[in-house]
């Protein structure tokens, strides 16, 4: 799940609770790098406000969260592992 200043875009965890540490889970390398890239993007150009800057980005930075969830879940097949993905909000225009 996105949120604004969480760059390991994990919840629950070891702990049950709150923001995941670094590297839990624990995630193939690559993986990793991929969520690490895309959870700045939401602090970079999701307004609180108006949401996205367009409905492109809107639907590349949901597809990505997908790509990522269906990833995860093949990582970790013993946990269970939930996306929550509600930032669909976009500018209709300049």
């Amino acid at each position: 799940m996105n949120d604004y200043s969480a760059d390991w875009p994990f919840w629950g965890g070891k702990d049950g609770a709150g923001l995941c540490a670094e590297g839990d889970p624990a995630l193939p390398a690559e993986t990793a790098t991929a969520a690490r890239a895309w959870a700045p993007q939401f602090n970079e150009l999701f307004d609180w406000q108006h949401g996205w800057p367009s409905a492109a980005i809107a639907a590349a930075h949901e597809e990505e969260g997908k790509r990522l969830y269906d990833e995860v879940k093949r990582a970790l097949p013993g946990d269970q592992v939930v996306l929550q993905y509600w930032e669909r909000t976009y500018r209709e225009g300049p």
